[in-house]
C-alpha cells in the first residue's frame, strides 16, 4: 500500500481502516520514514501559524532572512494528531475494535532553561531552548523513533534489539548505546549537525549513509550529499548544555542563526558582505540578546536596529 500525506492524516485522525492502520503502522517500524518525516515538519510548520501564537509582520523584501523560525508546536500538533490513539469500540457488544492509529506525544521547551526529557527504555533527552520531540505511545515496544525540531543531546540506553532513532527532516540518524547531539537549526543554510559524543551512529538519508566516529560532526543540507565528516570542538557544540553561549570561528550568519535558535528571536542580515565574517568568543545564557548583540556590534563592525514593527532584530553594515 502506498503512504503518502493523505494516508498519514487519515491515519492520524483515526480514519483508517484495519488494513491501512497496519501497512502505515508497518511502514513507521521502517528505519527510513521520508513521508512521515516531512508530514510531521509541516505539519509542525502549519501549526506554528496558528492565532494562539503571535505571528510577525512580513520582512521588507530587501530583507532577507536567515531562516524562518517555527514558534510553537506542542499543543497544536496534539491537537491534530489527538485522533492518532483512538481505539475504536462496538458499544452494543462490549467488544474492543481494532487500534486504527497510534497515540503520539509531543514534548516542547517553550523556554530558555533546558528540559530533561526521560524516555520509557532509560534513554535520556536534553532539549535546548525552544526545541521539541514527538514519538509514538508504542516506543520501545519494537523500535525507538523520535522526531526532532531544534537541538538535543541523546544518551541512549542499550537495547540491541531495537534501534534508536531520530528523524530531523530528511535525515535519520541511528544508534544503539552512545551519546550524540543534533542541532537543526543553528546554521543559515539550514543545514543539520550530529555530533557524535561516544559510541557509533549511522546517518542516513535515501540518498547516502556514513558511519560517525567519536569527535566527529556531519553537516548535512536537504538534498546534497553531505561533505566529509569533520572534528568539532566540543565545548562550543554543547555550550548550551553548560549554560554558555560559545563562538569558534563561527560565520556571523551561523552566529545569528544560533542566536535566533537560542532567543527564539528573528535576526535578518541586510548586508550580506557581513555574512561570512568570523566570530570568536563567549557569553554567558543570563546574558540578553541585546547585550550579546551590542557586544558583537562593538567588536565586528555592524549595527543593528528592531524593525518597524519590531519583529526581527536587523543587521547592516556601519555608514
Amino acid at each position: 500500500m502506498h503512504i503518502d500525506k493523505e494516508l498519514l492524516e487519515k491515519y492520524f485522525k483515526g480514519r483508517c481502516t484495519a488494513a491501512e492502520a497496519a501497512a502505515v503502522e508497518a511502514y513507521l517500524l521502517q528505519e527510513a520514514t521520508p513521508e512521515m518525516d516531512a508530514y510531521l515538519l509541516e505539519t509542525w510548520e502549519q501549526t506554528s501559524q496558528t492565532p494562539v501564537i503571535p505571528v510577525p509582520a512580513a520582512v521588507p523584501q530587501k530583507v532577507k532572512p536567515l531562516y524562518r523560525r517555527w514558534y510553537s508546536v506542542a499543543a497544536a500538533v496534539l491537537l491534530l494528531i489527538v485522533g492518532a490513539g483512538a481505539w475504536l469500540r462496538q458499544s452494543q457488544h462490549g467488544l474492543q475494535g481494532p487500534a486504527l492509529a497510534q497515540q503520539w506525544d509531543t514534548v516542547y521547551n517553550n523556554g530558555r532553561n533546558i528540559r530533561l526529557v526521560s524516555m520509557p527504555d532509560g534513554s535520556r533527552v536534553w532539549l535546548n531552548a525552544y526545541a521539541a520531540i514527538a514519538y509514538s505511545h508504542d516506543y520501545n515496544n519494537q523500535a525507538r523513533d523520535l522526531w526532532l525540531k531544534g537541538e538535543a543531546y541523546f544518551e541512549v540506553a542499550q537495547v540491541a534489539a531495537k534501534p534508536f532513532r531520530v528523524h530531523a527532516g530528511e535525515l535519520v540518524t541511528t544508534a544503539l548505546g552512545t551519546a550524540f547531539n543534533i542541532a537543526t537549526a543553528n546554521h543559515a543554510d539550514s543545514s543539520i549537525a550530529v555530533s557524535l559524543l561516544s559510541g557509533k551512529v549511522s546517518v542516513s538519508t535515501a540518498a547516502f549513509s556514513y558511519v560517525l566516529q567519536p569527535g566527529e560532526v556531519l553537516l548535512y543540507k536537504k538534498g546534497v550529499l553531505p561533505a566529509p565528516a569533520t572534528r568539532f570542538n566540543t565545548a562550543a557544540t554543547l555550550d548550551w548544555k553548560s549554560g554558555k553561549l560559545i563562538f569558534d570561528n563561527t560565520t556571523l550568519e551561523n552566529a545569528f542563526a544560533k542566536l535566533q535558535s537560542r532567543y527564539g528571536k528573528r535576526i535578518v542580515l541586510e548586508d550580506n558582505k557581513l555574512a561570512k565574517r568570523k566570530v570568536s568568543g563567549s557569553f554567558t545564557s543570563n546574558e540578553s540578546l541585546e547585550q550579546i548583540l551590542t557586544t558583537l556590534e562593538y567588536v565586528y563592525g555592524f549595527s543593528y536596529h528592531l524593525s518597524g514593527d519590531s519583529s526581527a532584530y536587523v543587521v547592516e553594515g556601519k555608514q
